[in-house]
C-alpha cells in the first residue's frame, strides 16, 4: 500500500512543483527511475490531484480504492446494456466484474494498476460500436478508443498490453465470422483509434523503453512472475494462500486482512456460462464472450516446469516475460460476466415467451396465480444470476469489509525531516527496495522533503543492482528479505561505498515503540551494527530513531 501512496502523491508533487511526471530522483537517488516502467497509475493521480491538494495522499488512495469497483462495474453495465439485455442481467454482470475476487484482493493489497478496470469493458463498447454498430460517427468513435489506449498506458501498461490482445482477438474472431456489419464504419474507426494511439503514445513507449533511468530487459528477472498463474482447481473452489502466509504479509505490512484466491471465478459462473453454451449455442455473442474468456484463462495458468502450457509459448517474449500471467483472467472475468448476463436475459425471454402462449387470464382465476405467472420469467432470470452470483460472493464476505490500518510516520520524518532544509538523501531503514516498504509511506508524510537513496519497483530485484549487489543485499538482509541469508563478510564496507555513491547524508532508523511491527526490521540490532561500521561511528537518537550523519562523499 505505501507503493500506491507514494505514487499518488508523487503526481500532485510533480504537478505543485512543475517536475517531471515521467521522471524523478525522489528515488534511487540519484539516478532515479523512470516513472513509466513503474506500476504508477498516473492515469490516476494526476486526476486525483486536486484531491491530495486539499486533503492529503491519503484520502486520495482511498477515493481512487472506493471508486474503482463502482466505476469498473459501470462499464461494464454499460456495454451489457448497449446489447439490450435485462437490465438486472446487466447490473449482475457489471458486478461480477467490477468486484470479482481478482479485483477486490488486488484493491485489498492497493494495487489500482489492476483493480482500476474500467478500461477494459470501454474499450469493447467501442468496438462493439465500431464492427455491429449502429456507428454514425466511426471516426469519433475511433478517437474515444484511441483515448482510452493512452489513459490505460498510465494507469498499468500491463493491462493495456492484455487489453490489446484482448481486442486483436475480438477483431480477428468477429471478421473470421463475416459479422461486420459496416465495414467502412469499422475500418475508419480502427483506423482512427490506430492513429491517435499512435501519435499520444509514440514518445511515452518510447520512454519507458529507451528513456533515462528505464530498466532494460525483465524488470523483475528473479521474481518468476511467469508462474504466477491461475490453477483448474483454484477456478472452481477458492483456495486462499494459508493463515502462515496472510501471517507473514502483514508482517510485512501487506494486506491485513485474510486473503482471497486471486484465480477463483466460481463454479456457479461457469456452470451457467458453459449450459447456456449448449442451450443457446447459436448465439455468437455467448460464443464470443465465452471463447475469449477461455482463450485468457487457458493462457493465464502461467508457465510450468515442463514448459506444456500455452504461456510457455510467449513467457519469454520482451513485453510478454513481464506480465503475471494470473491477472490475464481480467479478460476471463468479462467474458464471463458477459457470458451470465446473455444466458440470464435468453432465460427469462425464452419463460416469458412460453407465458406468452398460455391463454390470457379468465375471470375465475386467482390474482396470485397471475401475479405468479407474470412474475415467473423474472425469476427464473433471478435464479440463473442467482447461481452465478453466489459462490464468488460468498468468498468476498470472508474478507469485506477490507481491512485497513491508518499510516503512522515515525516523528523523525514528520517533526525533524520537512525542518532540515537544503537536498538531504536520506537512507531508510527499513530500506524500501526489501519486502518491507513502510518508508515510501513516511517520504510522503514528511512533504516528500528528501530524496530516498533506493526505492520499490524495478530496482529492488538484485539483478538489477550493478555494482552495489552486496551492499543493497547486505542492507535486505537485516531489513527484511523472504529467504533471510547471514550478512557477508565485506558487507560494511560495500555499503560504504554504496552510501557515497548514492549522495546520502543522513541514515535513519525509527525505534519507536509504538510503531507497528512493518515499520520496524527483521533484525534491528544488526541493522545498526551494519551502519555503524559502514560510516564509522555511532548513531544519535533523534525525535525516537537512530539517526546517523554522512559525511558528504563517505
Amino acid at each position: 500500500a505505501a507503493f500506491t501512496l507514494w505514487f499518488t502523491s508523487f503526481a500532485a508533487h510533480a504537478l505543485a512543483h512543475g517536475t517531471s511526471l515521467v521522471h524523478t530522483s525522489l528515488l534511487w537517488h540519484p539516478a532515479g527511475i523512470d516513472v513509466l516502467d513503474e506500476a504508477s497509475q498516473l492515469g490516476l493521480g494526476v486526476p486525483l490531484a486536486p484531491v491530495t491538494w486539499l486533503w492529503g495522499p491519503v484520502a486520495a488512495t482511498n477515493v481512487a480504492l472506493t471508486l474503482a469497483p463502482a466505476l469498473s462495474a459501470l462499464a461494464a453495465f454499460a456495454l451489457f446494456e448497449r446489447w439490450g439485455l435485462w437490465r438486472p442481467a446487466s447490473f449482475a454482470g457489471g458486478l461480477l466484474y467490477g468486484f470479482s475476487p481478482l479485483v477486490v484482493l488486488n484493491l485489498a493489497e492497493a494495487h489500482l494498476v489492476v483493480g482500476f478496470a474500467a478500461g477494459l469493458p470501454l474499450a469493447a463498447l467501442c468496438l462493439d460500436v465500431l464492427l455491429v454498430g449502429p456507428c454514425r460517427r466511426p471516426a469519433v468513435v475511433g478517437a474515444v478508443l484511441g483515448l482510452l489506449a493512452a489513459w490505460q498506458l498510465f494507469i498499468s501498461s500491463e493491462v493495456l498490453l492484455i487489453g490489446a490482445a484482448a481486442g486483436a482477438l475480438v477483431v480477428g474472431a468477429v471478421v473470421a465470422a463475416r459479422a461486420v456489419t459496416d465495414r467502412r464504419a469499422a475500418v475508419v474507426g480502427l483506423g482512427t483509434a490506430g492513429g491517435v494511439a499512435a501519435v499520444l503514445l509514440a514518445w511515452p513507449v518510447w520512454f519507458a523503453l529507451a528513456g533515462p533511468s528505464h530498466v532494460t530487459g525483465a524488470i523483475y528477472p528473479g521474481s518468476g512472475v511467469a508462474e504466477s498463474g491461475a490453477s483448474l482447481r483454484g477456478a472452481l473452489w477458492p483456495t486462499p494462500p494459508s493463515a502462515a502466509f496472510d501471517a507473514y504479509v502483514a508482517r510485512i505490512g501487506g494486506y491485513q486482512g485474510p486473503h482471497l484466491a486471486a484465480d477463483y471465478l466460481g463454479i456457479g459462473v461457469v456452470a451457467v456460462v458453459a449450459v447456456g453454451l449448449v442451450v443457446w449455442r447459436r448465439d455468437r455473442r455467448l460464443q464470443l464472450c465465452a471463447g475469449v474468456a477461455a482463450c485468457f484463462f487457458v493462457f493465464g495458468l502461467g508457465s510450468s516446469p515442463t514448459g506444456w502450457r500455452p504461456w510457455d509459448l510467449v513467457a519469454h517474449l520482451p513485453l510478454a516475460q513481464d506480465l503475471i500471467p494470473v491477472r490475464l483472467l481480467l479478460v476471463t472475468w468479462l467474458g464471463l460476466a458477459g457470458g451470465v448476463a446473455l444466458v440470464a436475459d435468453h432465460v427469462r425471454t425464452d419463460v416469458a415467451r412460453r407465458q406468452g402462449r398460455r391463454p390470457e387470464a379468465g375471470p375465475g382465476d386467482d390474482a396470485r396465480a397471475v401475479w405468479a405467472r407474470r412474475a415467473a420469467p423474472a425469476a427464473a432470470g433471478l435464479a440463473v444470476l442467482a447461481v452465478a452470483v453466489v459462490p464468488p460472493a460468498a468468498e468476498l464476505a470472508r474478507t469485506v469489509p477490507l481491512a485497513a490500518e491508518p499510516v503512522v510516520a515515525p516523528a523523525w520524518f514528520t517533526t525533524v525531516a520537512p525542518r532540515l532544509g537544503g537536498h538531504q538523501v536520506v537512507l531508510a531503514l527499513p530500506v524500501p527496495f526489501s519486502v518491507i516498504q513502510s518508508s515510501l509511506a513516511w517520504q510522503v508524510a514528511s512533504g516528500m522533503a528528501f530524496a530516498m537513496a533506493g526505492g520499490d519497483g524495478p530496482g529492488s530485484d538484485l539483478g538489477h543492482a550493478g555494482a552495489h549487489r552486496q551492499a543493497e543485499a547486505a542492507l535486505m538482509d537485516v531489513s527484511g528479505t523472504f529467504a533471510p541469508r547471514p550478512v557477508g563478510p565485506g558487507a560494511a564496507a560495500a555499503v560504504r561505498r554504496a552510501l557515497a555513491d548514492w549522495g546520502v547524508t543522513r541514515v535513519v532508523l525509527p525505534d519507536d515503540p509504538g510503531l507497528p511491527p512493518y515499520d520496524r526490521p527483521f533484525d534491528p540490532a544488526g541493522a545498526r551494527a551494519l551502519v555503524t561500521a559502514a560510516v564509522g561511528h555511532g548513531p544519535r537518537r533523534v525525535a525516537g530513531s537512530w539517526v546517523w550523519v554522512v559525511a558528504p562523499g563517505r
